[in-house]
């Protein structure tokens, strides 16, 4: 069991370094387009028109999040990041603004993760210092594999999965997306 353990800290750090390794590659570039993020190859994300998976995790609070306790009800905005993710810091204020935006229509936000417990202080630092308005939930290891982002497919962050009020994913991206998009994406969710 130990043995098990200790094998997979490397393999989630591995994947961490993999993730995040390239972070100018989600920049936008001179011409307002963005460059594909590097991802882990053999892993698909989940596609539109996929039930979204359910999950339950702890927050930065140690309180239980059950994702079906949103879905079926409410939209949610998964944003899968990492601490050491630059494009992922980057888009955090879009995120929370719109986290402040919808907030009034029913759209839950939460942030997934990547990092582990062990960084729970560095994240609840940064979480204050960027004034995030959202919710913020660790994502777990089960043997080799992460509890929430390996089913549905998040082979690079940042990455945002938006499940609608059926429970259905409406839209999912990999990498750095605009606010006119995610506003579009959002908009058509509420109704």
């Amino acid at each position: 069991m130990a043995m098990k353990r200790s094998l997979a800290v490397p393999a989630v750090l591995s994947l961490l370094l993999v993730l995040v390794a390239f972070p100018a590659i989600a920049q936008e570039s001179k011409s307002g387009s963005y460059t594909k993020i590097p991802t882990v190859k053999g892993i698909e994300m989940l596609p539109r028109g996929t039930p979204a998976p359910g999950f339950v995790v702890r927050d930065l609070s140690d309180k239980e999040f059950r994702l079906k306790d949103c879905c079926g009800r409410d939209p949610v905005l998964l944003f899968f990041w990492s601490f050491f993710c630059g494009p992922c810091r980057e888009e955090m204020p879009m995120i929370n603004q719109m986290a402040k935006l919808y907030q009034g229509r029913g759209l839950h936000v939460i942030g997934v993760n990547l990092d582990g417990k062990e960084m729970k202080k560095a994240i609840e630092k940064f979480v204050a210092n960027e004034k995030i308005q959202f919710r913020i939930v660790f994502d777990e290891l089960a043997g080799d594999s992460f509890t929430v982002a390996d089913p549905y497919g998040v082979a690079g962050t940042p990455a945002l999965f938006l499940v609608d009020r059926k429970g259905v994913i409406s839209f999912s991206v990999v990498g750095a997306v605009t606010a006119d998009k995610l506003k579009k994406e959002i908009e058509k969710a509420l109704k």
